[in-house]
């Protein structure tokens, strides 16, 4: 099989990790990944996961990205629950077998294109979030999305559910949806995705949720957090700029 590895580091390095166990796994993430097995080293700080697979490509190590920071952040954090350390695992590139070296970075540009904000709007936004913690831990979920494997189903619901309490004039949860669907202009069916998907995960039964799912139901996780943050900037939404969101 051929060989490559990714690369990366762990994250406080005040004292550099290194764990005396070096596991090979075979592991497939979903239905259309190739075969590999993964090998996940920690030495001083520095991760690294070897892994073979049959052939290699861009395209391959990309697919294969996930399921290596995944496993390495597994390992890392099974130190970090022995030493009471929140240890973070962040790999940022991949070693082909000729030494080219692929630059990773963790990120879903699809997501970011569900809203027209860009730098200029950091300091409006930023005041929000900085001035109200409930509308900050939302934000806090809806990138944990993208910043922590398998979490996006737990991530969407407690999005869309804190967005509706932050809305609600009476914190009643009924009419927080009914007020959140009123103001953000989502019908019902938009926005029970996002809960129905989650309930399961949420209440601990991790079950497997398909990409295309998983994929869709951030995309409206992210597009709900547009809309409500226009309507905290703007008040209440043009009808024409923003039709009705359905499900």
């Amino acid at each position: 099989m051929a060989p490559f590895h990714f690369e990366g580091v762990v994250l406080p390095d005040i004292r550099p990790l290194s764990i005396d166990y070096r596991p090979s796994i075979s592991r497939t993430e979903s239905e259309g990944d190739p075969e590999a097995i993964f090998e996940i080293s920690v030495v001083d700080g520095t991760v690294r996961v070897d892994v073979s697979t049959a052939t290699v490509s861009k395209e391959i190590v990309h697919q294969l990205f996930m399921p290596a920071w995944d496993l390495a952040r597994s390992l890392v954090e099974t130190a970090g629950y022995i030493e009471g350390v929140p240890y973070l695992v962040s790999i940022d590139r991949a070693v082909l077998p000729d030494g080219e070296i692929m630059p990773l970075m963790l990120c879903d540009r699809k997501l970011a294109a569900t809203h027209n904000f860009d730098e200029c709007d950091i300091p409006q936004l930023a005041d929000i979030f900085l001035l109200d913690l409930r509308a900050s831990l939302a934000l806090s979920d809806l990138l944990m999305m993208l910043g922590k494997s398998h979490y996006s189903p737990i991530a969407c619901g407690r999005v869309a559910d804190s967005i509706a309490r932050l809305m609600s004039p009476s914190g009643h949860r009924v009419a927080a949806w009914e007020y959140l669907r009123t103001e953000l202009r989502a019908d019902e069916p938009f926005v029970q995705l996002l809960s129905k998907t989650s309930a399961a995960s949420r209440h601990g039964d991790r079950q497997y949720i398909s990409a295309d799912i998983t994929s869709e139901i951030a995309r409206r996780a992210w597009t709900l957090m547009y809309r409500y943050l226009r309507w905290r900037v703007d008040g209440r939404l043009d009808a024409k700029e923003f039709p009705v969101l359905r499900g």
